[in-house]
């Protein structure tokens, strides 16, 4: 195993780990409480670091980009199947989508246009957390077969 396979593989396990609190609660049809726990978490954060938290939120969302650029280029530099790489492609397309999104909807929340609960789109919180932890599945399937 190369330095390379070894790090997507260190990558998408962290993946799998992290989401899967998320998405066992998606699969039983209960998401609501876990968003609400976030949402409130979140709330009490940004009451605590204060107007800090404005410079914080945007540079989370800029390392969430620079870390799922970096999962996606080790992807296509380890993986070779065909329909994982197109899959790849289609998940790059919505996680592009996704965090367009949320920017946007972050400005908003700091221009005052929008409240802190409307900060998310859930439904698409909700199809993003499904596939990284299906995707990262399959990474980690495809590393340990191939």
């Amino acid at each position: 195993m190369n330095g390379l396979t070894a790090a997507l593989g260190l990558i998408a396990g962290t993946l799998i780990f992290l989401y899967s609190f998320y998405f066992i609660r998606i699969i039983k049809g209960e998401p609501e409480g876990f968003e609400l726990e976030l949402l409130q978490a979140l709330a009490d954060w940004m009451i605590q670091k204060g107007a800090s938290s404005r410079g914080q939120l945007w540079l989370m969302l800029l390392l969430a980009f620079l870390l799922e650029l970096l999962y996606f280029l080790l992807v296509f530099s380890v993986v070779k199947n065909l329909f994982l790489l197109m899959f790849t492609g289609f998940f790059i397309a919505v996680e592009s989508y996704h965090l367009i999104s949320f920017g946007y909807s972050l400005g908003r929340f700091f221009r005052g246009d929008i409240k802190l609960k409307h900060l998310f789109n859930w439904r698409w919180e909700r199809f993003s957390a499904i596939l990284f932890f299906t995707h990262s599945l399959l990474v980690l399937i495809h590393i340990i077969v191939y």
